[in-house]
């Protein structure tokens, strides 16, 4: 697996706070997707980035494999980031969630396939998402459906996104 490496950020949390800087970060990225049209959201990527990036300091595994999921997408999406980074968290998400997460194959689907015109691996991170089946109970169980959904699109959509 490729080095899963961070700058050092000079702000620190505390390991009881590294769920709110997650899903702080992740509302803001979410926020800033959203946004493209209004550079003075787009402007604050890199502030969502360094949230996220405390939030791994603290702990690299929190979700299951959500949080190394949310860094792959931040660094496939920020300017100068490197698709190789962007795999490699992608990949540890997909370890984490250990086939529990079909979130984490389709944003490895968008974030890394999509750029970089595989359509062969785009459709097979997305069958892969469309096969990830709960247990009753699962927590994940809305969120799996829902990915499964955005797979179920991606795939009907792939003849317009190549």
């Amino acid at each position: 697996m490729a080095q899963l490496a961070l700058p050092e950020p000079s702000l620190r949390i505390e390991k009881a706070d590294g769920p709110l800087a997650y899903w702080g970060a992740a509302a803001w990225g979410g926020l800033v997707s959203l946004s493209k049209d209004k550079p003075e959201v787009v402007a604050d990527l890199p502030l969502a980035v360094n949230l996220a990036r405390l939030a791994w300091q603290q702990d690299p595994g929190f979700g299951d494999g959500n949080l190394a999921s949310l860094m792959g997408s931040f660094e496939a999406a920020r300017p100068g980031g490197s698709r190789s980074q962007a795999t490699a968290y992608f990949d540890e998400a997909l370890r984490l969630a250990d086939g529990r997460s079909a979130g984490a194959f389709v944003a490895k689907a968008e974030g890394v396939a999509l750029p970089a015109g595989d359509r062969a691996q785009f459709e097979s991170l997305l069958k892969a998402a469309l096969a990830v089946q709960e247990s009753a109970g699962s927590p994940l169980t809305l969120s799996n459906q829902l990915m499964r959904r955005r797979a179920r699109w991606l795939l009907d959509s792939a003849e317009d996104l190549f």
